[in-house]
């Protein structure tokens, strides 16, 4: 806990005990009449006297305990109940949403002072009348919170990983969505009981909850307005004991459950005549960056040009996101130290304050995240969002709207206004990034910075997206620096490559150089990770079906966007679902897992009927069936450390281990995946992508699945990575029979698999067959533009 924040809340407990126990500390009891009505200070009564001729220290002693208790419970209340109807609301939503939202509007339409009177009517007068009217007043607000609070967090892949494991409705509540409202209780938590405070205080004086001569703090400083220029203490008191309660409170609340952020750091300065070079658009001299004992990046240095592509390649962890966030001036929380320095726009980061900084990335910089769920606001439409970066880049309206309009087309967007009115939830992962990809183009900026921009995106849009945006950038002598895991993708367009291994710049070369010899170790091993396998390694099948789909189909917002589609799937097979990007392949998986609910048709497991909604499931099928979702970062509950992630399915499907046999399975699962031990006590925001996406993996494979279906599992790891994933799940194959059902963008995993291939375009399935027939002789347009693009790829 922070020094601040520390005294912060000793201070508040310090008033807090005070209030609770002043009636035991006051000299006298709260009606005694001790003088004349309004006497200054004296000895025997140091703040003088209120209109009663009271003792006012006496009565303020006396006035907090009760006004406090009940506001503390007025909130908690108001919270519970709010908090409760919120979540419920979001997360059942149809006739119980309309009607808690018609209660919260009816009730927000009666004013505060109305809706006591009201109240006090109905019950009477008194303390409970006034708790009761304080509750209402509070609920509609912290109702509405909450419920958009958690209707934010029903977009993260982690509820519909928790769905499809079988927690109830309670256990949703309770254990995936409350944690993650804690930062919102906790700064709302100050001001409700500041304004809980204040109602009471206000029925105390209309005579509605608190009686004279009854001691009240609210009813104090109202009895005693009128003596307030010759005896300010019998208004005054009262009103610093509340604000010496409320002001810690709040400066205690506000960051208790934010991540510590240090002052800004300051870089090392550079030495008396060193600067930046003239012609470079972005340039790291000497940089390195820690966090307590661990080094993130050692002492690096890079150069980047005015239209110079550089494509920042390596192993998950190596740093790459590290490194794009420090050019930014972006550090992790717990950064300890730095040193070296970093020049953007021919500027110093380490002289520019906040303020300053901001505004220099939003003219200059252009940025794409790994993850572009967690980047769009859930409530801002992709149109609000594209004018919002414009506007920061001082780009005049109609020269946006044909920048908007030019590059959706070239990227296969669609350029209508109805499109632009969507919501994030409401487009595919590939548009999502393609827009955001679009949104760090606008105005042209001197820098691009782009964390793995195609990882949602097929091998066709991935080509066609990254010649666009080099091309864009040579024409307008824009400088772009790209994490990139597909790195036969990315030498195409990347006139250098910089090799991360370990927190070290360990190769910067010329693409063709880098291609023809890589001069690093961790260089040769990604390059040779790449290679595409001449024959697929064939997992010998059981005879049996594990799963038979007949006639499935799945419908949203009205239209079709799967059509029926037929397949049966072998225990110990693979069924590849490939096409491009909205074509339908996440939308027909989600519908085998369960969570599309507008779904038709007939699917068997086992040979026993599977319902459709993942409600009317057993838990014997929900464990058989184990999703990993596209995104995983938004697949990993936040709040959540490693350990608590893999526990809770492990106790879903084995109740019985005892904590040893817990953790050894825990341990287990991770050394299968990659993943050191120590990984357990981390929380997901602290990992890279690839662990990340292999943390997702074990998962999923430590309820000892039938059947996995994985969304791009491959999609956010590296090659070396990525060869690794794929012999385990051909492991896992052999030696469990597990059954897999991937979806993916990238022909060279099914050419690895092997098994089964399905190619879907707009929804339909257009041509489906043995992997090794149709990558041989691809009918469709659609399959041979894939495959076309997957040997591309794989002759690099």
């Amino acid at each position: 806990m922070r020094k601040a924040q520390f005294i912060g809340l000793a201070l508040f407990l310090l008033v807090a005990l005070i209030t609770l126990v002043g009636p035991l500390l006051a000299a006298y009891a709260p009606d005694e009449i001790r003088d004349m009505p309004f006497a200054s200070p004296g000895k025997a009564d140091w703040a003088g006297t209120d209109y009663l001729g009271a003792d006012i220290l006496s009565r303020v002693l006396s006035g907090g305990q009760r006004l406090l208790s009940l506001a503390c419970l007025s909130v908690v209340l108001a919270w519970f109940i709010g908090g409760v109807a919120g979540m419920l609301a979001a997360l059942q939503g149809r006739w119980l949403d309309r009607l808690l939202l018609m209660m919260a509007d009816v009730l927000l339409s009666i004013p505060g002072l109305l809706l006591l009177t009201l109240v006090v009517t109905v019950g009477g007068r008194g303390y409970p009348a006034a708790v009761i009217a304080t509750i209402l007043v509070m609920l509609p607000d912290i109702f509405r919170l909450v419920r958009a609070a958690t209707l934010q967090q029903l977009q993260q892949d982690y509820i519909n990983v928790a769905r499809c494991r079988g927690e109830s409705v309670g256990s949703l509540l309770c254990r995936e969505i409350a944690p993650n409202l804690l930062p919102l209780f906790s700064a709302d938590l100050g001001i409700r009981l500041l304004g809980a405070m204040f109602i009471l205080a206000t029925a105390s004086f209309l005579g509605l909850a608190a009686q004279s001569p009854q001691a009240d703090w609210g009813l104090m400083i109202m009895e005693n307005r009128q003596g307030l220029t010759f005896q300010p203490w019998g208004t005054l008191a009262p009103v610093i004991a509340i604000l010496l309660l409320l002001i810690p409170l709040n400066l205690t609340l506000d960051r208790l459950f934010i991540p510590a952020r240090r002052p800004k750091k300051t870089a090392l300065q550079p030495a008396p005549g060193q600067r930046c070079a003239d012609d470079c658009v972005l340039e790291l001299q000497q940089f390195s960056l820690r966090i307590r004992e661990k080094t993130l990046l050692h002492p690096l240095s890079l150069q980047l040009k005015p239209g110079e592509i550089v494509a920042l390649v390596g192993t998950s962890g190596s740093g790459k996101s590290t490194l794009l966030r420090a050019a930014l001036g972006h550090y992790p929380d717990t950064t300890t130290g730095i040193s070296g320095e970093v020049w953007l726009a021919r500027q110093s980061l380490s002289a520019l304050n906040d303020r300053r900084l901001r505004r220099l990335r939003a003219q200059h910089v252009g940025f794409v995240p790994q993850d572009p769920r967690l980047s769009l606001l859930p409530s801002q439409t992709l149109g609000a969002y594209l004018r919002l970066i414009a506007a920061g880049r001082g780009i005049p309206v109609i020269e946006r709207d044909r920048q908007i309009a030019c590059h959706f087309q070239q990227l296969g967007l669609p350029d209508d206004a109805a499109f632009l009115r969507r919501y994030p939830h409401q487009v595919s992962g590939g548009q999502r990034q393609r827009v955001m990809v679009v949104a760090a183009m606008l105005g042209y900026p001197a820098l691009v910075l782009m964390d793995e921009p195609t990882s949602a995106l097929d091998g066709i849009s991935t080509q066609s997206l990254m010649r666009w945006v080099a091309a864009t950038a040579r024409e307008h002598k824009m400088s772009v620096l790209f994490v990139a895991h597909d790195l036969p993708q990315a030498s195409q367009i990347a006139d250098k490559i910089l090799v991360m291994a370990q927190g070290q710049l360990v190769e910067q070369q010329p693409t063709p150089a880098f291609l023809h010899q890589p001069l690093s170790r961790a260089g040769q091993r990604l390059l040779g990770a790449w290679q595409l396998c001449t024959s697929a390694q064939q997992v010998e099948q059981e005879p049996s079906i594990i799963m038979h789909a007949d006639k499935l189909s799945a419908r949203y917002g009205g239209r079709t966007v799967v059509t029926p589609v037929q397949f049966s799937l072998r225990r110990g097979a693979t069924l590849t679902i490939a096409g491009p990007s909205g074509s339908g392949k996440t939308t027909l998986l989600r519908t085998l897992a369960g969570l599309h609910v507008d779904a038709e048709g007939m699917l068997h497991l086992q040979g026993e009927r599977l319902p459709l909604p993942l409600h009317q499931r057993s838990r014997l099928h929900k464990k058989q069936l184990q999703y990993v979702a596209q995104n995983p970062a938004s697949s990993l509950n936040p709040f959540y450390r490693v350990r608590s992630l893999l526990q809770r399915p492990l106790y879903f499907c084995q109740p019985n281990l005892n904590r040893l046999q817990r953790e050894r399975r825990m341990l287990e699962v991770l050394q299968q995946v990659g993943l050191e031990g120590q990984v357990l006590d981390c929380k997901a925001s602290t990992l890279s992508g690839g662990q990340q996406q292999r943390v997702a993996l074990a998962r999923a494979l430590i309820a000892r699945p039938d059947i996995l279906l994985c969304d791009e599992v491959t999609s956010a790891v590296d090659g070396p990575t990525r060869m690794a994933l794929l012999q385990l799940l051909q492991r896992l194959q052999r030696e469990q029979g597990i059954t897999l059902l991937m979806v993916t963008h990238d022909l060279m995993l099914p050419t690895q698999l092997g098994g089964q291939l399905m190619v879907i375009d707009q929804g339909q399935v257009v041509e489906q067959g043995r992997t090794v027939d149709l990558l041989a002789n691809p009918a469709h347009p659609i399959t041979r533009k894939l495959v076309d693009t997957a040997r591309v790829t794989a002759s690099l």
